[in-house]
């Protein structure tokens, strides 16, 4: 089951009350006329920027003519509800605003889909591996930071939790991140997940080529109510992006990341992730070549005037 999150509330709240204002056919100014708001301030309510007292909501469910008392008590626990502090509240200041965002969103979903180009992502990471990607990146608070991701898993990856399929590019598994010892492990994480009741895996190979958005890593959130918009969640370079609803151009829609991954899932067979893991382990348990040093010209010479290297060691290529 999804967990219940803040996030979530508040934006069923904010959804539920434009549909119910839609139906009664009013407009945004017609009600903040009759409520004696600004025009902004209902605006803010619909779009979840704000939140909105039990008092208030109370007026708004008596304009809309909700009758039925099921429904406003159902309306009133989500607003309670929205007000209260989410698990994730304590790493304010220490992780970006827009990734705290997404965990609301990552603990109500009912399906997660993942894309990442370039790292294990976070809820697959084992300790150690968390941690050389939070040094590099010279991202404040490591230690918290690592405790963060290590909450979301114990939280996400239970037989009762979302759904979540993941394509990594073959580069992820091939990429030494702090050494072959620690990706060994990692890779093995890797393995066992394969067998999780609630984890596909899918590894996008090397000949699979380009594809769209094949640069970005994004996450998609779906939810149980057909009727909630996807949410996308963005990592750029610079910060972190939340997309949801349709006010986005078409080419940087949730809808159209959700077109990718389908089409990538298509390059990415899931029964060939255990044995491009396997390879990756392979590969990263094999000695390291030590290249043999370049023999200078001078060197060559004096060598081979001793017996040891034959003329055509000085030739140019």
């Amino acid at each position: 089951m999804p967990l219940t999150d803040p996030a979530l509330q508040r934006r069923k709240l904010r959804d539920r009350l434009r549909r119910l204002r839609e139906s009664a056919g009013f407009t945004q100014r017609q009600v903040a006329d009759e409520m004696e708001w600004s025009l902004s301030k209902i605006i803010r309510i619909e779009t979840g920027t704000v939140g909105i007292s039990i008092t208030d909501l109370r007026a708004l469910i008596g304009y809309y003519g909700v009758g039925d008392p099921a429904e406003s008590n159902t309306l009133i626990g989500m607003a309670r509800a929205a007000k209260e502090r989410p698990w994730w509240d304590r790493y304010r200041g220490k992780a970006d605003p827009a990734f705290l965002l997404s965990l609301g969103y990552e603990g109500a979903a009912s399906i997660m889909r993942s894309f990442e180009p370039s790292l294990v992502p976070g809820l697959l990471q084992t300790e150690e591996y968390a941690l050389e990607v939070l040094r590099v990146v010279e991202a404040p608070e490591v230690e918290a930071l690592v405790e963060l991701r290590l909450e979301r898993q114990e939280r996400l990856l239970r037989p009762d939790g979302p759904e979540m399929h993941f394509i990594i590019d073959e580069s992820v598994i091939s990429r030494a991140v702090a050494g072959a010892s620690v990706m060994r492990r990692q890779i093995r994480r890797l393995k066992t997940l394969v067998d999780h009741p609630k984890i596909t895996l899918r590894i996008l190979p090397f000949g699979g080529g380009l594809h769209k958005h094949y640069k970005t890593p994004y996450v998609l959130y779906e939810f149980e109510d057909p009727e909630e918009d996807f949410v996308l969640y963005l990592e750029q370079d610079t910060q972190s992006v939340i997309r949801e609803g349709q006010g986005w151009a078409d080419s940087d829609a949730p809808a159209r990341y959700l077109e990718s991954f389908f089409g990538i899932e298509q390059l990415a067979r899931r029964d060939e992730a255990e044995g491009l893991l396997d390879l990756a382990l392979s590969r990263h348990s094999a000695p390291a070549v030590v290249p043999a040093p370049v023999a200078s010209a001078e060197n060559a010479h004096t060598d081979q005037s001793a017996g040891n290297v034959s003329p055509e060691t000085l030739e140019t290529p």
